[in-house]
């Protein structure tokens, strides 16, 4: 199983958590050995007691990308005759690993995006070595683009065609996979994994120092990445969200970083924005947490009065916990992902573009006075939500591995035993909130257009230079060879020249030495007629 997860200076925390659930369902429904491929193997063993192999490893530039590939899948098919690997590269391990297994599992994330180039050419890679050893594979809890290049589509269709199945965990990405995969592939929507995630005793404890008083949980990413707000401007409205939400509700605001790293790691991203956030805020209600685990936050989130934040798993781990949540997307990425999260609990319009601040000021104060009539709504549909997940779950194991009562010797795997549970259909809470929802939503569609159109005007750019740069190769190319080429020739001239000068040159030499002789030759008659 990848995911992105296993750095001993990083812990990103809804990405852990996805692939934390997915070791619990796996533990849960079979007795089977799991094999993470991970950032840093030894940390992530450590850390999820299975064992753990390196990435493969890819960057984010594309020709080399596609040659390691394909070097990768010769060596594979040829049983390392060919593709000339070195003996310590981790795609070996990677393929040794893939032989040996039942199946292979792409855990969840919103990897699976252009922008970043070298995820998709990781697990594409896997899910060919997945086909080549005639191993089934499935990805779950998908979010797909919202940027698939046209170079991209190739790559992207056969992972998705060739899988058993695609959890998707939106309606957008369910639309675009099923365009991507040209109908071939089995897509089934479901929730985020992270959704069943869930908090022990000792979890409760390890935050009870913070549950003491009433609080709100607020998760903001450090930066805005948008081209429609500087990350100093999005710093800036969030303290004026915290301040004013702090000020009107009386109500603690945690601020719990989703991106961070727990000691003796130093400190970074969310943390980091964290404590400029609280010290600008000057606000004693407005607290930064220390770095917590997935598990400690679901048992955080669950004694919260509300949630609200940037940060797309926060919304997860509250529609979970039943405690009503408010989104607030900056970019096109997060108010995809968030608004599909969102839907699945009928929470969609208490998604807010972040320059709605007065809606999210007035969204905050209204919720923190209705929560238990939210909480109400919101518990009936993550029961639903976590029972239809359940037998997800169910759905994945059959179909890629089997359960031992079906096996049969001789038979293949079970296979289509368990129907993929349908996705029932939640109806919107309205937010009386705010004073117009719907400009609030033209606003958010807003975020998304201009996301698309600077996007495609970025990769433009890009390509533009792209073209730029192999023209001035191309021409420094040319002007190396006119250069030798004129070299060249200057030598074949120059020495032409001298071999056409040498007969004259011994010439020269001899007409001089008869000079000399006839000078001395007229010297002598002299004398001689002298005397």
């Amino acid at each position: 199983m990848i995911g992105d997860i296993g750095w001993s200076r990083f812990y990103h925390l809804g990405d852990e958590a996805m692939t934390e659930f997915a070791l619990d369902a796996l533990r849960a429904r079979a007795d089977v050995e799991i094999t993470l491929i991970a950032g840093e193997p030894e940390y992530a063993a450590k850390m999820y007691g299975v064992d753990a192999v390196s990435r493969i490893g890819f960057k984010r530039d594309r020709p080399p990308n596609i040659t390691r590939m394909r070097t990768i899948l010769d060596y594979a098919e040829s049983g390392g005759e060919k593709g000339g690997l070195a003996a310590d590269d981790p795609a070996i391990r990677v393929i040794e690993t893939v032989r040996n297994s039942d199946a292979v599992l792409i855990a969840g994330g919103g990897n699976l995006n252009s922008m970043f180039a070298q995820h998709i050419f990781e697990r594409a890679t896997l899910a060919k070595l997945a086909r080549i050893f005639d191993k089934p594979y499935a990805l779950t809890s998908q979010t797909l683009g919202p940027l698939i290049y046209d170079e991209d589509r190739g790559i992207v269709h056969d992972l998705l065609a060739e899988a058993e199945f695609v959890g998707t965990r939106e309606s957008y990405t369910t639309q675009l996979a099923g365009e991507l995969g040209a109908g071939d592939a089995k897509i089934r929507r479901q929730v985020d994994d992270a959704f069943s995630l869930t908090a022990g005793d000792a979890d409760r404890e390890a935050v009870a120092d913070l549950t003491d008083k009433p609080f709100i949980v607020a998760s903001f990413a450090e930066k805005a990445s948008s081209p429609m707000i500087t990350d100093s401007d999005y710093r800036l409205r969030v303290i004026e969200i915290v301040r004013r939400i702090a000020e009107e509700t009386g109500l603690r605001l945690l601020l719990v970083p989703h991106g961070g790293a727990f000691a003796p790691a130093p400190q970074t991203r969310d943390q980091l924005t964290d404590a400029q956030i609280a010290d600008s805020a000057d606000n004693d209600l407005v607290q930064p947490t220390r770095m917590l685990t997935a598990r400690q936050l679901v048992a955080l989130t669950e004694r919260a009065e509300f949630v609200i934040g940037t940060r797309y798993h926060a919304g997860i781990f509250a529609g979970a916990a039943a405690v009503p949540f408010i989104s607030l997307a900056p970019n096109l990425y997060s108010s995809i992902r968030m608004r599909g999260a969102a839907e699945n609990v009928g929470m969609r319009d208490f998604v807010l573009p972040l320059d709605s601040i007065d809606d999210i000021v007035d969204t905050a104060v209204g919720v923190a006075r209705n929560r238990d009539s939210l909480q109400t709504t919101l518990r009936q549909r993550s029961v639903a939500r976590r029972e239809e997940h359940r037998k997800w779950w169910d759905f994945l194991v059959e179909t890629t591995i089997g359960s031992e009562e079906a096996r049969v010797p001789g038979d293949e795997r079970a296979g289509e035993l368990t129907e993929a549970p349908g996705f029932f259909h939640a109806d919107e809470v309205p937010n009386d909130y705010v004073a117009n929802v719907e400009l609030v939503r033209e606003r958010l569609n807003s975020v998304q257009d201009y996301g698309l159109v600077m996007a495609v005007k970025d990769r433009r750019a890009a390509l533009a230079r792209t073209e730029v740069n192999r023209l001035k190769d191309k021409l420094r190319r040319a002007e190396d060879k006119v250069e030798r080429t004129e070299a060249r020739l200057s030598r074949t001239d120059r020495a032409k020249e001298l071999r056409e000068r040498k007969p004259a040159v011994r010439a020269m030499r001899q007409m001089q030495k008869l000079n000399v002789r006839l000078r001395g030759a007229a010297r002598s008659a002299s004398r001689f007629g002298n005397r």
